[in-house]
């Protein structure tokens, strides 16, 4: 009899744990627009306290982004350009960008499966950027108090058309955004600073949050959704003329990291 049950129990554990796996292996996987973390970035502005109050900003960029839940990446290249004011306590700049890159195999996701189509697809797009702002000075501190920062952005090539399809094929475990044009807009908050002693090195703190017009909404299409605010945590370093970004950007569950080095004239 104990021998009964102890084959009636082992049997019931494995049928469940096969259930479960199932369960598990059958979970979607949601495809993002190529920029969609990365279309908001830095735009590196004059300080109150410089003697030049008009600048150009050119910069090149790399970043590795994720799709949703780490199921695949992406890798991208950027170069960038913005032309900056400072005007007493006001400060604006305004600027455009172009990018290309690919998708490739960086991550396995054991419970959320991504279509063999998705690898080795590339993509290019630009887009504008804008962001104006108000500040106060206090000693070599300057406080970003509240900036308002817009991207406009156009993607196209092979994977704009994957994720076209995927969207027409209406497949419960493959969920895409067809959405190629974004438009995000938000508020960001910085604080920025000169060494004490030596005026030429800079360097600053920002974060950006807010929302990709429409986005959600595209790619919530099925029972299965996803959220998350636009948002960019940066990092910036200027030795005289030269200077670097490290940024952190998210949206809509994926997820980025970049790094810029640029020149400023």
């Amino acid at each position: 009899m104990k021998k009964s049950l102890s084959l009636l129990a082992i049997v019931a554990g494995a049928i469940l744990l096969q259930s479960c796996g199932s369960a598990i292996n059958n979970l979607p996987v949601f495809y993002t627009p190529a920029a969609v973390s990365n279309d908001v970035s830095y735009m590196p502005k004059p300080m109150m306290s410089d003697s030049v109050k008009v600048k150009n900003y050119i910069s090149g960029s790399f970043s590795n982004s994720v799709l949703p839940y780490e199921t695949a990446e992406m890798l991208t290249g950027f170069v960038n350009y913005n032309r900056s004011h400072v005007l007493k306590n006001l400060n604006f700049s305004y600027g455009g960008f172009a990018y290309f890159g690919g998708t490739s195999r960086g991550y396995e996701n054991s419970t959320r499966k991504v279509s063999e189509e998705y690898y080795e697809k590339g993509f290019h797009g630009f887009g504008l950027r804008t962001s104006v702002g108000f500040a106060e000075q206090s000693g070599n501190t300057e406080f970003r108090i509240l900036n308002w920062e817009n991207s406009l952005s156009f993607e196209g090539g092979n994977y704009a058309e994957f994720r076209k399809n995927v969207r027409s094929k209406a497949d419960p475990l493959a969920i895409a955004a067809n959405q190629t044009t974004l438009f995000t807009t938000g508020g960001s908050t910085e604080i920025i600073w000169y060494g004490k002693k030596n005026r030429d090195r800079q360097y600053g703190f920002r974060l950006f949050l807010g929302t990709t017009v429409g986005l959600q909404r595209n790619i919530n299409y099925t029972s299965e959704k996803i959220n998350g605010l636009a948002s960019d945590f940066s990092f910036y370093l200027k030795i005289r003329n030269a200077y670097g970004i490290l940024s952190s950007g998210a949206n809509k569950l994926s997820n980025s990291g970049k790094i810029t080095l640029g020149y400023a004239f």
